[in-house]
């Protein structure tokens, strides 16, 4: 099993280009088409300024907007020059507010998003990762400044609670789990009254034993206010080079209010993410 389309998005020259690597990276091991998407952004709110100033700062604002648009797609060009690999570009200019239409109509027919993990340099990696998972509902991995696409071989740590998010997540990740010397099941405080009680994440490991991946199960103690921050500990600890995890099991206002794992894997991650739900 291996992933047919990878895509990747940028939205600023200024856009560290991790994300962009990894997803080359990924796709000449993969075989794999590679679908580049620059969308530059033009953040003129209308009704936000006296009468007849809107047009013409909307119309200097997507002015620089498709400057930046241009620029990008010759640095592209420039970096994609002899790489022995199937891609394509598509660019466009778009107002914010159309940007989630924009990439969820994109985005959808591709089986993997390599972004740039939110919360660090780039304002809008925020709102493509949340696009990606809720409105093109496709799998994002998640790439922190510094870090590279996760290599064949090596460790992979997986949270697992049972739920339709982190089954979506490790089904998105099979074909690096596959190509992984080891899954790491994660279990962190389980209910004591579960259904696979006396078998604790057993399912899971018999699930990616029959897709290929060897995989073992550690059941932990919740010793951290956030899921997230001990999976994190844990993923250190094992030298785990990529997480998987599920998104959002609660809402986004939530976890925005209140965190969560997801907001805390967001935020401190220091090697790549996949997440899906």
């Amino acid at each position: 099993m291996t992933y047919k389309i990878i895509s990747t998005v940028l939205t600023e020259s200024a856009d560290s280009t991790e994300a962009l690597e990894a997803a080359i990276t990924l796709a000449a091991r993969m075989d794999t088409h590679l679908e580049i998407f620059v969308v530059t952004i033009c953040h003129s709110e209308t009704n936000n300024y006296y009468m007849g100033t809107d047009p013409m700062s909307i119309e200097r604002q997507t002015r620089d907007a498709m400057a930046e648009r241009e620029k990008l797609d010759q640095f592209i060009a420039k970096r994609m020059l002899g790489e022995p690999l199937r891609w394509a570009l598509h660019s466009a200019t778009v107002q914010g507010p159309a940007l989630t239409a924009y990439l969820a109509r994109k985005l959808r027919f591709s089986d993997l998003v390599v972004l740039p993990r939110p919360y660090q340099d780039n304002p809008d990696a925020a709102v493509l990762v949340e696009a990606c998972l809720f409105a093109a509902e496709r799998p994002v991995l998640m790439i922190p400044k510094g870090c590279k696409a996760p290599q064949a071989g090596g460790h992979i740590l997986m949270g697992w609670n049972d739920g339709a998010e982190a089954l979506a997540a490790a089904r998105a990740a099979i074909p690096l789990l596959q190509q992984a010397d080891v899954a790491d099941i994660c279990i962190i405080d389980p209910p004591m009254h579960a259904a696979d009680r006396s078998d604790p994440g057993g399912a899971m490991a018999q699930y990616l034993m029959r897709h290929g991946t060897r995989s073992e199960v550690a059941v932990l103690a919740k010793t951290e206010p956030h899921v997230g921050e001990i999976l994190l500990r844990r993923a250190r600890e094992v030298g785990a080079q990529l997480i998987v995890s599920g998104a959002y099991g609660h809402s986004r206002l939530r976890e925005a209010v209140f965190g969560g794992a997801t907001r805390s894997l967001l935020e401190q991650a220091d090697r790549p993410i996949l997440m899906s739900r």
